[in-house]
C-alpha cells in the first residue's frame, strides 16, 4: 500500500548519493509464523546521513506499515526525521506521525530547524490533530509542529502523497543548506543521538505490534540490532 512513499524516500536517497547497506536475512525480509505478515527493512548511508533506515510492514487489509528515520552524521545538529505512518484496513483509519525530532527544547534550534512543519501544516488541516499530542513527551525528541493524523481514506489517498513529499523536500532543504552548528558540537550531538535511540527502544510504541505478529524474541533483537541500535 506504501509503495509510493518508499518509491519517492528511495528517488530521494539516489539524488543524496545515498548507499544501501546489508543487513542481516532476518531482518531485511521476515514473515510471522502463519504467514499473513510480512516486514521488509532497507538501511542507506550518505555523505550527509550516517544512518536512514526505512521500514515496511505489509499485513493484507488488515494493516500496512510505513516506517523511516534519518541519521546526519555526528558533524550536523539538524533533527533526526522521524515518520511513522499505519493504515488499519478494518476500520478504515489512517494514523501519521511525521516529525523533524529535536536534539534539544531550545527555542532558537526549533524555530531554525523545526518550523517549517507548522507551513506544511497550514496548508493541511487534518494533519494538526493536536489532541494526540499528549501521547509523546514534548519534552523530549518531538518538535512543538509535529505532524499528526488520525484520519480517513480520504487523507489517505487525497493528502499522504503530497504532504510526505513536501516533508521530506523541506528536510532535505535542511541538510543541504546547513553550514556549521550554532547549538551542539560533534561530541553533544553523537551522545544526544544514542539517547534518542534509548528513549525510542524504551518507549517505541510498535514494540507490542511486533511481539503480537512476529513474537518477543525476534522483536527484542530487531529493536535492538535494527531500529535503534544506539551506534
Amino acid at each position: 500500500m506504501f509503495e509510493s512513499l518508499n518509491d519517492v524516500l528511495h528517488n530521494k536517497l539516489k539524488k543524496i548519493n545515498a548507499k544501501r547497506l546489508h543487513i542481516s536475512e532476518e531482518f531485511e525480509e521476515f514473515k510471522s509464523k502463519d504467514k499473513k505478515y510480512t516486514i521488509k527493512n532497507w538501511l542507506f548511508e550518505a555523505p550527509s546521513f550516517r544512518k536512514w533506515r526505512i521500514t515496511q510492514l505489509d499485513g493484507g487489509e488488515k494493516i500496512q506499515v510505513f516506517n523511516t528515520v534519518a541519521y546526519p552524521i555526528f558533524k550536523c545538529e539538524q533533527p533526526i526525521l522521524g515518520v511513522d505512518i499505519l493504515w488499519f484496513g478494518n476500520s478504515q483509519k489512517l494514523l501519521t506521525v511525521l516529525d523533524y525530532q529535536p536534539l534539544i527544547q531550545d527555542n532558537d534550534y526549533l524555530q531554525k530547524y523545526c518550523s517549517k512543519l507548522n507551513v506544511i501544516k497550514n496548508q493541511y488541516s487534518e494533519f494538526n490533530n493536536t489532541k494526540m499530542k499528549r501521547i509523546y513527551d514534548s519534552n523530549k525528541y518531538f518538535s512543538p509542529w509535529v505532524i499528526i493524523c488520525r484520519g480517513n481514506k480520504s487523507n489517505l489517498d487525497d493528502d499522504l502523497n503530497n504532504i510526505f513529499y513536501l516533508f521530506l523536500e523541506e528536510y532535505l532543504k535542511i541538510n543541504t543548506f546547513f553550514s556549521e552548528n550554532q547549538f551542539l558540537n560533534s561530541k553533544e550531538i553523537q551522545s544526544k543521538h544514542f539517547e534518542y535511540d534509548q528513549y525510542s527502544a524504551d518507549k517505541d510504541p510498535a514494540d507490542k505490534l511486533f511481539k503480537k505478529f512476529f513474537g518477543e524474541e525476534w522483536t527484542a533483537k530487531f529493536i535492538r540490532n535494527f531500529l535503534f541500535t544506539a551506534n
